[in-house]
């Protein structure tokens, strides 16, 4: 009974370890779930059957908002240049610094929808055709611990920042409206707003306050909200473009057999797939004849040279459609953690977090941008790395003619930039964060020389 119940547990295990293993295009779908439903806040169809009348619908709604956001940019531009120039001392003009992180928020949010929206098509082909690569069926266990690592770690991130930028969102937006409800309760508190428009009417009047209030808080929601979507997106293209090259490096890992001799040691990685190989093959490693595995070797390879030129076409289109709004975003993420730090550290007391919210969210924001064309840059290394140790001195000419015409392309490296300024990777992290660092001291500098003058 006892051998019994224990084959009934290793069935039953093995048949959990397969269905693992299995995917499907649902699974794919799912990743995109979170971004959908933060696009559809926002009026931004991505790959939704709708019908035309629904998208006329949606698209008036989505330029209503770009309307709004038309305004409120030059009003806050307006209300910054006009705090200047009435500011008499140095510390007056710091309410320009208050300003300056919202003001670059709604450009680069009018920008990047604006992107999404006018070129669509190339944001649904990305990921109509990356659909069309995800694999289907079982696969194997190395394939499945990169698939599955890549999807925990997307649905992991993208919560998270999700989150993050709600909570930035919270922080920001209630303290008005707690202002409010006390007031409402006969508290005598300073009304609030949240950002510094300017206004051809007094906005702190009754009613009047009440009403700029709300639209000020919807102007927030869809400024984070597209901001918020665009990079998801972001995450999203990369995350899979840089699993599909995973999933290519190991298929050319497996592409040639290799003997285990006294020149390829046991312990070398291509021993391993070698042994494997032979366990997934069996006899037909030794008795089929070299034409049999030159043609399925030519079919493969030209397989894999195929993925290898869409994958890079895809990264191309990433390129083109993001690239201009990273180098924006960049600079404004520099500006914004520089304004917000000296924000926090000499006008925020220690217990009002709107500020740490608003720094906290960009740098975690160019970190993740970062993190993703960094994945890049690796994942396409890793295929470069197999292309050169997958065996292919042992197969015929022709074979080796094609992997090593192959690993040429794949060694010059595969990444995204800052519209041709730098490449989207740590390394550009750290730059941000150098350059913000030197902002913040030279302004904290300049303060402490005013104040003491």
């Amino acid at each position: 009974m006892t051998s019994l119940y224990r084959k009934f547990l290793f069935k039953k295990k093995l048949k959990q370890r397969i269905d693992e293993r299995v995917y499907n295009k649902s699974d794919y779908d799912a990743s995109y779930a979170p971004t959908k439903k933060v696009l559809g806040w926002v009026a931004i169809r991505m790959t939704h059957n709708i019908s035309e009348k629904t998208t006329m619908l949606w698209d008036m709604f989505y330029w209503f908002e770009m309307m709004n956001l038309f305004l409120v940019g030059p009003s806050e531009l307006v209300s910054m240049l006009t705090t200047a120039y009435e500011a008499k001392t140095f510390r007056d003009s710091i309410k320009v610094f208050r300003t300056m992180p919202c003001f670059g928020c709604v450009v680069l949010s009018m920008f990047k929808s604006i992107k999404m929206v006018v070129h669509r098509p190339v944001y649904e082909n990305l990921a109509n055709e990356l659909r069309e690569m995800w694999p289907e069926g079982e696969v194997s266990e190395e394939e499945h611990q990169i698939i599955s690592a890549a999807l925990k770690q997307l649905n992991f991130i993208v919560k998270g920042y999700y989150w993050c930028n709600n909570a930035l969102l919270i922080s920001f937006l209630s303290p008005p409206y707690f202002i409010t409800l006390a007031r409402y309760f006969g508290y005598d508190s300073p009304m609030g707003l949240h950002f510094l428009y300017w206004l051809p009417f007094d906005p702190y009047q009754s009613v009047y306050y009440e009403i700029t209030l709300v639209l000020q808080t919807w102007h927030a929601l869809v400024v984070i909200w597209f901001n918020v979507a665009w990079d998801m997106l972001f995450c999203l293209f990369l995350c899979h473009i840089t699993t599909q090259f995973d999933l290519l490096a190991r298929r050319v890992q497996r592409l040639f057999y290799v003997q285990v001799d006294n020149q390829l040691v046991r312990s070398y990685p291509m021993a391993s797939v070698s042994r494997e190989f032979i366990q997934t093959e069996g006899e037909r490693v030794n008795s089929y004849g070299a034409q049999y595995w030159e043609a399925r070797h030519q079919k493969e390879i030209t397989e894999i040279v195929l993925r290898h030129h869409s994958l890079i076409r895809l990264t191309g289109d990433v390129e083109n459609m993001f690239s201009l709004a990273l180098l924006i975003n960049f600079m404004n993420s520099s500006i914004i953690i520089c304004f917000c730090g000296f924000c926090c550290v000499l006008i925020e007391k220690w217990n009002e977090v709107a500020y740490k919210s608003f720094l906290v969210t960009a740098l975690s924001q160019t970190w993740l941008l970062c993190w993703y064309g960094q994945k890049l840059i690796d994942s396409s290394q890793r295929l470069a790395d197999a292309l050169y140790g997958c065996g292919w001195y042992n197969s015929s000419k022709r074979a080796r003619s094609a992997v090593l015409i192959m690993l040429h392309r794949a060694q010059k490296g595969i990444y995204v930039t800052t519209h041709g300024f730098s490449v989207i990777s740590l390394a550009s992290y750290s730059t941000i964060i150098k350059t913000a660092w030197s902002y913040f001291t030279l302004l904290l500098n300049f303060f402490k020389e005013k104040s003491v003058n």
